[in-house]
């Protein structure tokens, strides 16, 4: 049996000011564990649309099509971030953009939004959700979709039931269930105590049947204390025109936490962080504390690994599985693969780290670095866009800056790349199986041939040829009696000086 089309249209509304932001950017804008606030709603979104189209046990056909964005304040800037994201281009998925040039309220976003959507798309229902509500996830969308197609409505709320309902719209039901009115917080005062008490409130997420709410939409009125357009008087309107309006009751009430300001950006950001956290839990990543590690959004960790706490994990870094991250690390964008132990307050900014490598403690590993199987980068080692090769250790107190090093060299305490002259920088190069003694200077552009052996204290300025010894120290000369004389003539001077 062919199942009915029902096509779903979306419009995110993110023109807001944002003014308790007390940011120039844009509130949509605004980074959630490393992503901007609209990217979460989106992302729900296109995660929905997948949800349906792989899902068969569905009597209708639901394909989502357009995702319409009403922008406003710096609006080219959202506008590039949704059309240069990648993980946006969804196969099917069409962007469009409305641009709210003033700012008169919700009612006022919406009908802008209209502007998106032709003819074409009347008979289809618009999901209409604003872009400040970073923690809903696929199945609430799903779940509401569901509800109103199947129900017939003309207008669907997403509700949920909040033990206190503070600044939130109260919904206002008859006898029958059906939505009547929502009522905003500062229009409470004209209703009475039992209004006040209602529990039920609107998240902020709508489904309407598009035709109806193009030839109704104008009816809003700015008779309110703000002067604005609510959008919300549409359901009393959608109501008093005998049309069918209900609500679908979420029961996860931190879905639709709204970021309004900075503290509420924590909220939410403690929030996803411990969905972030239980997803890599889920997955096998083993932690040894959840309360003081922060993992970005966009990190993906491998089976088995280990964290520790007050570790820093951010950007599109990978973590492979059986590494360890000890405690204090920092690393950004950067690939660590399997069974690679990174010690204690080691840094790593765009590294990549091969296979059983060991990384600290007290390491920094900056762009650029690569450090293949079985290296060993130490305390107070410093490399910086260098390749280092297999079993090549460099244990201690080490700059190592624009160089090539082979496999199985050993790079003692204490020795410094030169790669700078003030004005250029070069390349020292270490060929396998080399031995570079402690406290050793390459002055770049410099070559060591392999299984080369450079002397302590050397200096190295010019290539070393293959299996050679590079010694550039001073003979050493000992002078008889030399520091017993300067000690005779110190205690002198402390005579005479009366100390």
């Amino acid at each position: 049996m062919k199942k009915d089309i029902k096509n779903i249209s979306v419009a995110v509304l993110a023109g807001g000011l944002g003014t308790r932001m007390k940011s120039g950017e844009p509130k949509a804008l605004s980074a959630l564990l490393e992503n901007p606030l609209i990217f979460y709603g989106v992302e729900a979104l296109i995660n929905t649309r997948k949800a349906f189209n792989v899902y068969r046990g569905y009597k209708h056909r639901v394909i989502i099509n357009k995702i319409g964005i009403v922008i406003g304040h710096k609006g080219e800037l959202v506008k590039n971030y949704i059309l240069k994201e990648k993980r946006f281009k969804a196969k099917g998925v069409l962007f469009d953009f409305a641009e709210q040039k003033k700012y008169l309220g919700t009612g006022d976003a919406a009908l802008k939004a209209l502007d998106m959507f032709t003819s074409k798309d009347d008979e289809s229902s618009l999901l209409i959700l604003p872009c400040d509500m970073p923690l809903i996830e696929t199945k609430t969308f799903e779940d509401l979709i569901k509800f109103h197609l199947d129900n017939e409505n003309d207008l669907t709320v997403l509700s949920v039931k909040a033990e206190n309902p503070y600044s939130y719209g109260r919904i206002l039901k008859d006898k029958k269930g059906y939505v009547k009115e929502i009522i905003e917080e500062n229009e409470l005062v004209n209703y009475p105590e039992n209004v006040r008490e209602i529990k039920e409130i609107n998240s902020g997420v709508y489904v309407v049947k598009l035709n109806h709410l193009k030839r109704l939409i104008k009816k809003i009125k700015p008779d309110n204390l703000k002067k604005e357009y609510y959008f919300t008087d549409i359901v009393n309107i959608f109501f008093e025109d005998g049309l069918k309006t209900m609500c679908y009751n979420s029961f996860n009430k931190d879905e639709f936490i709204g970021v309004n300001s900075k503290p509420d950006l924590l909220d939410a950001q403690k929030m996803l962080q411990k969905r972030v956290l239980r997803r890599l839990m889920d997955n096998g990543v083993n932690l040894i504390s959840a309360d003081n590690v922060y993992i970005g959004y966009n990190v993906n960790i491998g089976q088995n690994a280990t964290i520790y706490p007050n570790v820093f994990i951010s950007g599109n870094t990978h973590i492979s599985n059986d590494v360890i991250v000890e405690n204090g690390c920092i690393i950004k964008e950067s690939y660590i693969a399997g069974k690679t132990e990174i010690k204690s307050y080691s840094v790593l900014e765009e590294a990549f780290v091969m296979d059983g490598a060991r990384i600290g403690p007290f390491a920094r590993l900056r762009p650029g670095s690569l450090i293949l199987e079985g290296g060993k980068i130490g305390n107070f080692v410093e490399v910086k866009k260098s390749i280092i090769g297999k079993n090549t250790k460099a244990s201690h107190l080490s700059y190592i800056g624009d160089a090539v090093i082979g496999d199985d060299v050993n790079i003692g305490a204490g020795v410094i790349t030169c790669n700078y002259d003030g004005i250029k920088k070069y390349e020292t190069i270490i060929e396998d199986g080399c031995f570079i003694g402690s406290d050793s200077q390459l002055v770049a552009p410099v070559k060591i041939g392999k299984n080369s052996y450079v002397g302590s204290g050397t200096t190295i300025t010019k290539d070393v040829p293959e299996g050679s010894l590079a010694i550039s120290r001073m003979p050493q000369r000992n002078i008889m009696g030399w520091a017993l004389k300067k000690m005779k003539k110190r205690k002198k001077a402390k005579k005479q000086d009366g100390v």
